[in-house]
């Protein structure tokens, strides 16, 4: 019954408005206004064409609530649990583009100690290219870079924002609306420059892009803490970084140092 009144509470409020017009004003009808005389000629009748007309509509709910309401939000939910893993896996592979660099000076960082104030002297601090990156291909020994492991989280975060947009028709517009400025942000867009600029080599010619990007990941956070919270553990990625594959070929597969 619990569960019912929850599914009741998140039908349309317009259609709870209509509802409630349509009880009142049968009741209304039924049980107040029929014992009075008539105010014009037709009032009667007219009376009891409303009481109808808010039968009908209370019966054409009951169907709707019954048959298309409750089987949408229990596909809302069923959709839910996946998306929120997915979600949570993005906000996983965003914390793991600066968490590395944090925890070169101390193992036990993570992203929650990043200081925005000093986000450009860490940026600064890392070589692009740099053999450092918390893995290595597989059949080598020597680590990967930095932009091979932002590569891999990349490629990460938009295998996640592709399986969630699959599911357009079941998921929260806002929620749409958060993941499309993330996809189209300028950190994605204006990638090239990590390859192309060589004047400056380390990530610190970055920094806006990222800013920009911690901002709506932000948003995503709050929006996922609020909603898709009950998912949050589910998702494999969220304990830490655990790379299975990345390549720019399948023979190349990654491993965990």
């Amino acid at each position: 019954m619990k569960q019912i009144f929850k599914y009741f509470l998140k039908v349309r409020p317009a259609l709870l408005i209509l509802l409630s017009v349509a009880i009142l004003t049968y009741f209304s009808i039924e049980f107040f206004l029929i014992g009075y005389p008539e105010l014009f000629k037709g009032a009667n009748k007219l009376g009891q064409l409303f009481s109808k007309l808010s039968v009908s509509y209370m019966a054409a709910f009951i169907f709707y609530f019954i048959v298309v309401h409750i089987k949408n939000e229990k596909d809302k939910e069923n959709i839910n649990e996946y998306v929120g893993q997915k979600v949570y896996s993005i906000l996983t592979s965003a914390h793991l583009f600066i968490q590395p660099f944090l925890q070169i000076e101390n193992r036990n960082a993570s992203f929650s100690d990043l200081d925005l104030k000093k986000l450009r002297s860490l940026l600064a601090s890392i070589k692009r290219e740099a053999k450092d990156a918390p893995f290595s291909f597989e059949g080598e020994t020597e680590n990967g870079t930095w932009l091979d492991w932002w590569e891999y989280l990349k490629e990460s975060t938009f295998k996640s924002l592709k399986e969630i947009f699959v599911r357009y028709n079941h998921i929260d517009t806002k929620l749409i609306k958060i993941l499309t400025r993330i996809e189209n942000s300028a950190f994605f867009s204006q990638w090239p420059m990590l390859y192309k600029n060589q004047h400056d080599t380390t990530f610190a010619l970055y920094q806006v892009q990222i800013e920009m990007y911690l901002v709506h990941i932000q948003e995503l956070q709050e929006y996922a803490d609020k909603h898709l919270s009950s998912y949050k553990n589910r998702t494999s990625e969220f304990m830490g970084y655990k790379p299975k594959t990345y390549s720019e070929t399948p023979e190349a597969p990654l491993k965990e140092n």
